[in-house]
């Protein structure tokens, strides 16, 4: 009886083995999904809400050679790189300043000696070294941009790290835009 039980058993379970599943219905969509790295004809420069973008800015990023540490008295060094994206895919810009200032509001130095270009979703950075201190904690960047036609509003901010100490630090300082032009 036990070896009719099992081979009962078995044949159940191989049968439903055979069925094949139904294919889906004609009303059921797929999802394209692109893996060619093109995008789509129906996104083009023409599609984008005006209000995100612009032709130039002036933009302040706060950034910090150090932070206090413990009674306020010991600092903690860090190093800071100031990061330009162009977010526009189809249009490039131009960076025409990237100023590096103290916190008495004092020049430190020009990173740029003639405009540089942005192409479509490329960048560039500029690094403070942890041992340059000559910003304090109040330090910041201007940075000026500019595009021959309004573009994507390009991401300008600042990362600061230090794994000095045993310790690890990181945090990001976002642009401020200061001026439309």
């Amino acid at each position: 009886m036990k070896l009719f039980i099992i081979s009962l058993a078995i044949v159940i379970s191989l049968g439903g083995c055979s069925e094949r599943p139904e294919p889906p219905s004609e009303n059921t969509a797929t999802p394209a999904i692109d893996t060619t790295g093109v995008l789509p004809d129906s996104l083009n420069a023409q599609t984008y809400d005006r209000e995100t973008n612009s032709s130039g800015q002036l933009v302040y990023v706060p950034v910090y050679s150090h932070i206090y540490q413990q009674d306020g008295e010991k600092n903690f060094n860090l190093t800071a790189t100031l990061s330009i994206r162009n977010t526009d895919p189809f249009r490039s810009l131009s960076v025409h300043k990237v100023a590096y200032y103290d916190s008495h509001g004092e020049l430190i130095q020009h990173y740029l000696d003639r405009p540089i270009t942005l192409a479509p979703q490329s960048s560039t950075s500029y690094v403070v070294e942890e041992k340059d201190l000559r910003g304090g904690v109040g330090a910041n960047f201007l940075v000026s941009w500019h595009a021959e036609a309004p573009v994507n509003i390009p991401v300008v901010e600042a990362v600061m790290i230090s794994t000095s100490q045993q310790q690890g630090v990181s945090f990001l300082s976002e642009g401020r835009i200061l001026h439309e032009y």
